[in-house]
């Protein structure tokens, strides 16, 4: 039995405990100040607000950090990409020598999820988890095709033995900067994909952006392999089937302004993780001379009210 924590009560942090709890592992999930009512719910043995399933583990309040990470020995960080590093620095001073695992996909500026990891918590072994993975079909547990990618193999494989099941289905990767840029880059042209006009539009669109991500990764010291594999295409084809990025590129397509489609989704406590991921994505690209068509309409049509045209 392993201790293990995870930082975040949100919709995937609770579904990676799902795995973890029928692999007989003591589970301990903190909630940020954000997930207080999520908390409240999960410590009343009631069904999670947002995947509707039990969700077993001993649960802490934002205040209980230091409670939450006593003992640990993997410390898993599903928060929004945008809240991990100061995320990070909370937990510092109670981090020694577990193992980091991050679920977290974005960009910060020009930094990946691990790349934060890595500057906040130098020293520790870490680990990111990439590929098609629906939180709902996880919690559920649905078989799930993940990847787990590490420059440290034997770190990546320990990590694979505590959480595989028979549905929870691990393979390990040793390109952790690929499968990062493929889970960033996959919220942004899932955006675009489903600007699309109809289904040979989209399936254009599907084979542009596998492109622009194969030529993204590999300029960042990524493989063009992890791109084709399940944290790239697999990850890009379940992202674009819907999800919040999905929606985002749908409301557009129906004729809302990129602005009034945000808008719309935000008072439905809907984050867009691909909106930020874009200018990122973009002004990255840019810096190193990338000509990327479709990100850089995607980044047009969004932060520059220009017409999707491609």
């Amino acid at each position: 039995m392993t201790n293990i924590t995870i930082l975040g009560a949100g919709a995937m942090a609770s579904a990676i405990s799902v795995p973890l709890a029928k692999n007989s592992h003591e589970v301990r999930m903190w909630g940020t100040e954000f997930d207080k009512a999520i908390i409240d719910v999960l410590k009343a043995d009631q069904p999670h607000p947002t995947l509707n399933v039990l969700i077993k583990g001993n649960f802490f309040y934002d205040n209980e950090l230091e409670t939450a990470l006593k003992d640990s020995e993997v410390v898993v960080f599903a928060v929004i990409s945008s809240g991990l590093r100061s995320i990070a620095q909370k937990a510092k001073p109670f981090l020694a020598n577990q193992i980091v695992i991050n679920v977290a996909k974005g960009f910060d500026n020009s930094q990946t999820m691990i790349e934060v990891l890595e500057q906040e918590l130098p020293g520790l072994q870490k680990v990111t988890v990439a590929g098609p993975s629906i939180a709902a079909e996880v919690a559920q547990e649905q078989i799930t095709h993940v990847v787990f990618a590490s420059k440290e193999k034997n770190t990546a494989k320990l990590c694979k033995k505590i959480f595989q099941t028979k549905n929870y289905r691990v393979e390990i990767l040793n390109d952790a900067i690929g499968a990062e840029i493929c889970s960033a880059l996959k919220n942004v042209y899932a955006i675009a994909i489903n600007v699309g006009r109809n289904n040979n539009h989209k399936s254009a669109l599907f084979t542009q952006s596998l492109t622009e991500m194969t030529k993204f990764a590999k300029t960042f010291g990524g493989k063009s392999k992890t791109v084709y594999g399940l944290a790239g295409l697999g990850d890009l084809h379940v992202t674009s089937q819907g999800g919040r990025n999905g929606m985002l590129g749908q409301l557009i397509a129906s004729g809302k302004k990129p602005s009034e489609a945000l808008a719309e989704l935000k008072e439905k406590n809907t984050t867009v993780e691909g909106h930020a991921a874009t200018k990122a994505a973009y002004e990255l690209a840019k810096a190193k001379g990338l000509k990327l068509p479709l990100l850089e309409a995607t980044y047009g049509m969004l932060y520059e009210d220009k017409e999707f045209e491609l």
